[in-house]
């Protein structure tokens, strides 16, 4: 996949290839068709991010695209379903809600 990527905290950030993701069992694989940075972003190029582990690190977690690919335990999302991924994403109070049941605000 081509990305904008950084190897160390405040330091350069370049566009590269990386290697093709493959969705965890619960997630999926998302084709970025539109996405920016944002003021997190820069916290985490930084470092002021704890989350932020392993590196080299792809900014941008406000996005739109295509779903690529979903893992097997992935229900009722297919791939080529257009989708929009919002600033907070939660897997809602309960992980046996579907997708569906909760409000746009914790889907994800």
């Amino acid at each position: 996949m081509r990305a904008v990527a950084f190897d160390i905290f405040g330091g350069e950030l370049d566009v590269r290839e990386l290697p093709d993701p493959t969705p965890a069992p619960g997630g999926a694989v998302i084709r970025v068709e539109a996405t920016g940075l944002c003021r997190s972003d820069w916290h985490g190029w930084q470092g002021h991010d704890p989350d932020i582990k392993v590196l080299p690190h792809v900014p941008g977690h406000e996005l739109a695209g295509v779903i690529e690919a979903v893992g097997p335990d992935v229900r009722g999302w297919l791939p080529g379903a257009r989708v929009t991924v919002p600033f907070i994403c939660t897997t809602g109070p309960k992980p046996s809600q579907s997708m569906a049941s909760r409000p746009t605000s914790e889907r994800c």
